[in-house]
């Protein structure tokens, strides 16, 4: 079981690398073109551990473009600013691997 852990966890830290790359990506072509709509979004997450949370919430902030304002934890809520309105998964991608991770 730790060995499955200790992989997701390796996951989940490309799969950052990643997104925070295809992110300075976005971020740099939607700033030269003016497609800028800035909103606070409110995402729901199945994380129930308050360590999971903050990871979660670490990483939306890592990533440009995003920044993790508030988290509720009681609610599962966070409160993140966008710089363009997004789907859920498109600003949480990586919440299947913190579950896989830290919440198992």
């Amino acid at each position: 079981m730790i060995k499955l852990a200790f992989l997701w966890g390796v996951r989940f830290w490309l799969r950052l690398i990643r997104e925070i790359m295809a992110s300075i990506i976005d971020v740099c072509k939607r700033c030269w073109n003016g497609d800028i709509d800035p909103v606070i979004q409110e995402i729901d997450s199945v994380l129930a551990k308050p360590l999971s949370q903050t990871m979660l919430a670490n990483s939306i902030t890592y990533t440009p473009g995003t920044v993790t304002i508030d988290v509720d934890v009681p609610k599962k809520l966070l409160y993140v600013g966008v710089i363009n309105p997004r789907k859920r998964e498109e600003v949480i991608p990586l919440e299947p691997y913190i579950e896989r991770w830290i919440e198992k």
